[in-house]
This record gives structure tokens, sequence and C-alpha cells, in this order.
């Protein structure tokens, strides 16, 4: 009975940076979130504003007629299929530009003569404008599934490899000598040393190359085949129906926020697994 007292007061002890920490972050997300949330609404407020003043409603529509073109959108059957026809290829290009990628900057993290013969054509891709690609693939691969997902993999495979490359340069090179020492095999150095290590990176790398996804899905289908989203815009833009059309915009907006705050939380989560391993 008498340890008992003192584990509480152990646990207590061991529970209060925690919630210090856990304070300290909420206290700070608050003024961020009020700044943020307040600009928004002063841009919304100054587009509605200069709309209705001194703006063409027919090609500048009011924050309430988008708003309101936005809820119909939302109702509507056609929309969601819209999505599901531009995600396909989205997520095919997306997951194989991931693996890829990955599989590719680990490697070149880890060797210099990958990383010498690799780093000439990467770098020209990286300079390239990737939409001057697209008549490429059209010639190649044509306009079906297989040419969607490969303009959205051209977007995002440079920036995952290049960063996912990085990332691995930095782990730390002693606990590695460390590991080789203490006679770790291989895998297990990667999977103790190396990809805790390089957990930041590698998540930064998913962050970067999922944007460039989303842009990849958007000019594959204003470039490439309007068969989903693309769809909608132009279907919007040749009647002449701006709400509408700007409300589709918005979605993808939400869409791409949405997309870039579940990689940054990946990637604070791959920091706490990075100090959860080296401990």
């Amino acid at each position: 009975m008498a340890d008992q007292p003192t584990q509480l007061s152990g646990q207590a002890t061991a529970e209060e940076p925690r919630a210090a920490a856990l304070r300290q972050r909420l206290s700070g997300k608050g003024p961020r979130l009020g700044v943020g949330l307040l600009s928004v609404l002063a841009g919304l407020l100054a587009w509605d504003i200069y709309t209705r003043t001194a703006g063409d409603q027919i090609f500048t529509p009011t924050v309430p007629s988008i708003a309101s073109a936005l809820g119909e959108l939302l109702g509507e059957r056609e929309f969601w299929e819209a999505y599901a026809t531009t995600l396909e290829p989205f997520f095919y290009g997306w997951a194989s530009a991931l693996v890829l990628g990955l599989t590719l900057g680990l490697i070149m993290g880890l060797s210099r003569a990958v990383t010498t013969v690799s780093m000439p054509h990467l770098g020209f891709f990286n300079t390239l404008p990737v939409s001057t690609l697209v008549p490429v693939v059209v010639i190649v691969f044509g306009i079906d599934m297989v040419a969607r997902s490969a303009v959205v993999f051209l977007f995002a495979i440079v920036e995952v490899t290049l960063t996912a490359a990085s990332g691995v340069r930095y782990v730390d090179r002693d606990l590695m000598d460390m590991g080789k020492s203490f006679g770790m095999r291989r895998i297990r150095r990667l999977t103790r040393i190396i990809l805790p290590g390089a957990a930041p990176g590698i998540a930064a790398a998913v962050r970067v190359g999922t944007g460039r996804a989303v842009v990849g899905m958007v000019v594959m289908e204003l470039l490439l085949v309007s068969v989903g989203v693309g769809k909608l815009i132009s279907r919007s833009r040749d009647f002449f129906q701006a709400p509408r059309l700007y409300a589709v915009v918005v979605s993808l907006a939400i869409f791409a926020l949405a997309v870039q705050a579940l990689m940054n939380a990946l990637e604070r989560r791959s920091q706490r697994w990075r100090g959860a391993a080296a401990t």
C-alpha cells in the first residue's frame, strides 16, 4: 500500500509534460484558426462588394449565388458521379507515384551510384513543364484511363522521389554506423533506424506529391479529356452558368484543402513516430 502513492505520483509526473504540450498546441491553434477564418471572411466580403458595385455579375457572380449553386450541386447525383469518374484515375496515378517515387527515393538516399545515374533524368523532368507532356501521353496511351492516370503520375513522381531521397540523406549516419558495428542486419537497420529517421522526409514527400497529383488531376480533366469534374466546368462555361462554374471550382479547392490537411496530419504523426522510435 505504501508504494501506491509513489506510483500515482509517478504517473502524474509522466502525464504533466503531455498535458502541457497539449495545452500549448491548443493555445497556439486557436489564434491561428481565428485569423485564418477572419481572412477568409474578409476575402469573401471584398469579393461580394466588388461584384455588387463594379463587377459584371454575368461573369463574376456574388458569394450568395455561388453558395446557392454549390448547394444545388451537392444535391445532384451527376456531381458525385463526376467526382467519382475524376478520382479514379487520380487514385491510380497518385498511388503509383507514391509507390515508385518512395521506393526510388529510398534507394537514391542510400546509394550514391543510383543518385548519380538518376539525377540527370529527374532534373530534366523537374525543370520541364509537365503540361507539355500531355500530347506525348495522348500519342502513347490515347485518352483512356491509363492516359489520365499517367498525367497525374507525371505531375507527382519527381517531387515524391526527390523529397523522399532528401529525407533519407538526413538520417543520422552515426546511428547507421552504430547499427553496423553492433551487427544489425540490413532489414533491421532499415526498419529501426532508416525509416524512423527518414519518416518526416517521407511524409513530406507524400504531402508534396499529393498536392502535385491534385494539380495533375485538374490539368488532366481540362487538357486531356473532360469526362468528370472537367465536364461540369466545360458545360458551365459553354452555357454561361457562372455561379455553377465558380461552385465547381470552389468544390475543387475544398477537396484540395481537405487532402492537404490530411497529409499535414500524417506529417505531424510521422514526427511523433520518429521521436518514439528514437527513444
